[in-house]
């Protein structure tokens, strides 16, 4: 029987390797063998990056408290209380992502742990990480000497990054649920041409129920069975919603959402060039490798695979003017206030002397080129948003939908917060720290060691942080980081009171718990100014910004400090965090009087 390939099914986000490759770098240079892989769990159990289904009772406050240290002996513990039957696996199956995508080389046989060079760059928390990932997928391959899964002799002769390029490229696009069947189940580059006939059978079926039947009778041709089972088919959904989490942080791919909420996964036309030439030199076949070894020194060297506008001048400069007359066009389309003040900016990238530059100083222009396009973007969006009350009313509808809010990814409606605060507020500055594609679409969280959002006001800062996460996991994924959030954020901008907003839509018990300590008693040594708010109010308060607005009356910054402030001060009155938070309600609606 056939199967499909995947990334990962242990880490679903991306952006939670660089934790789980931080930890294993604690470990380099020792061997993978059953110790350090048990080992490798306990430390994950230990740094909280991983919980166990079983707690034993002495340690349930322990594990509830995130301002508590877990020691290695409790975590050694609680590892051993789950009484695997198989313990080591849990550490290799914890790295597997991690060497599958070329960030280390911890295996048993392969001697000591190693970080690889590509894992070094994905730990510096400056570099790109589109790039990180770029490289990351054009290594990954199936069949690879570590693959036994998805050998030579199960069908496997597939680069995925590439073979869904060529596919995409002769479909225009995907749809989410074509990428989900089509992509996971192409398992050699040689039927790439037969699957965009797929694609093309299936879009030409015009009722619903035929396009289900013509999805089933594929699945079931490539399982190679007569009765297919609920988890093959979920299986597929789960492994193409990942690969295109994964494929997306290259920027060589974007998504554009339709009006009833579908979307299509098209390939990045700003980088078309670069696809392009990729596609002449890459046809998805997999290399062939003559030893582990030297597969090893090629998932080591970040140079590999080569890359044609890094190995041919002529190309690399290709790429400079496809941009540079990208960059001309949509210079071109601004508005005329836009154009002068960045002038200077834009002069300075257009007129520069391609015939004149070394590869470096062209690749460096590139970059330069794609950053300033993405400034242009992201002015213009600032400028549009601005007390732009028709852009909230649409805002506001859509997250008080709740069938549409099910459907917006995290990112997104972290962006989408950016949004409103951006046409509520008079700032100095506002930023969101999500990670955005060519076109300036959110496709990322914030790095580990940012906010979600930063805000510069005249009379106050303010960072705010922005989650979906209703459950438990609110508690430990969002609590402790958003209170280091904000001391960090302190610490840099000490000039001004510096506060932080936590929205979701709905907020945990024991996250306001550990919010209203904060408030209350301090977090290392010194309180902060946190407030805590759920959609429904902070959906409530841009309403009552909308009234006072088409009312005429005057709103700026020191109306939303004042806010703030009457929440934090009522912590100090407060008995409990619950009382705290359940008065939430009844400050915005004293706020509310004071304006009118």
């Amino acid at each position: 029987m056939k199967s499909p390939w995947s990334i990962s099914t242990t880490v679903r986000n991306p952006e939670r390797l660089r934790d789980f490759l931080r930890i294993l770098r604690t470990l380099e240079g020792e061997n993978f063998d059953n110790d350090n892989q048990i080992k490798y769990q306990i430390l994950l159990i230990k740094e909280r990056l991983y919980r166990p289904t079983k707690i034993p009772l002495k340690y349930k406050d322990l594990f509830a408290d995130l301002r508590k240290e877990i020691t290695f002996e409790i975590a050694r513990e609680v590892f051993e209380y789950q009484n695997y039957e198989d313990p080591p696996i849990r550490g290799r199956q914890s790295v597997n992502p991690l060497n599958k995508l070329g960030f280390s080389i911890a295996r048993e046989r392969e001697g000591q742990i190693k970080i690889t060079e590509l894992g070094n760059l994905f730990l510096s928390p400056d570099t790109d990480i589109g790039y990180i990932f770029f490289k990351s997928l054009l290594k990954l391959q199936f069949p690879n000497p570590w693959s036994k899964d998805f050998s030579e002799a199960k069908g496997f002769n597939i680069r995925p990054f590439i073979a869904a390029l060529h596919l995409m490229k002769k479909t225009r696009g995907l749809s989410k649920a074509e990428f989900c069947f089509f992509v996971p189940t192409l398992i050699s580059f040689e039927s790439v041409t037969s699957y965009a006939k797929h694609v093309a059978n299936y879009r030409a079926i015009r009722s619903s129920r035929e396009k289900d039947r013509y999805i089933e009778r594929f699945i079931r041709s490539f399982y190679e069975t007569d009765r297919l089972t609920r988890i093959q088919v979920n299986n597929l959904l789960d492994y193409g919603d990942n690969a295109m989490r994964y494929f997306r942080l290259t920027k060589y791919f974007r998504i554009t959402k339709r009006p009833l909420g579908d979307w299509i996964i098209e390939l990045e036309p700003y980088r078309m060039e670069e696809i392009d030439q990729l596609l002449a030199m890459y046809d998805g076949s997999a290399s062939r490798f003559e030893s582990i070894n030297e597969y090893l020194d090629y998932l080591s060297d970040i140079s590999k695979p080569e890359l044609p506008w890094e190995l041919d001048y002529n190309k690399l400069k290709s790429v400079a003017i496809s941009l540079t007359k990208i960059t001309e066009d949509d210079f071109n389309k601004i508005a005329p206030a836009l154009k002068a003040e960045l002038k200077a900016e834009y002069e300075a990238l257009i007129g520069a002397d391609l015939n004149r530059m070394s590869s470096r100083e062209m690749e460096r222009l590139i970059n330069k080129l794609r950053s300033f396009r993405l400034k242009i973007i992201q002015i213009s969006t600032g400028r549009r948003l601005k007390r732009n009350l028709n852009e909230l009313r649409n805002l506001v509808s859509i997250l008080e939908d709740r069938k549409k809010l099910r459907e917006i990814e995290p990112e997104e409606f972290e962006y989408t917060i950016f949004e409103i605060l951006k046409i509520i507020n008079d700032e100095i500055d506002i930023r969101p720290n999500c990670i955005f594609d060519d076109e300036g679409t959110p496709i990322g969280f914030a790095p580990g060691n940012k906010a979600d959002i930063e805000g510069f006001y005249e009379s106050f800062n303010a960072i705010y942080e922005v989650t979906l996460d209703v459950s438990r996991n609110q508690v430990y994924r969002e609590s402790m980081p958003v209170m280091r959030h904000l001391r960090e954020f302190e610490n840099k901008y000490h000039g001004k009171a510096s506060y932080c907003v936590f929205i979701a839509p709905r907020i945990h018990g024991d996250t306001v718990n550990y919010f209203w300590y904060s408030v209350k008693s301090g977090y290392e040594g010194k309180r902060q100014k946190i407030v805590a708010i759920d959609l429904e109010n902070f959906l409530k308060v841009t309403k009552i910004f909308m009234a006072v607005v088409e009312n005429k009356g005057e709103f700026g910054h020191q109306n939303i400090k004042g806010l703030l402030d009457n929440i934090i001060q009522e912590a100090g009155r407060s008995n409990s965090s619950i009382s705290w938070q359940e008065s939430v309600p009844s400050q915005i609606s004293g706020w509310e009087r004071s304006l009118v």
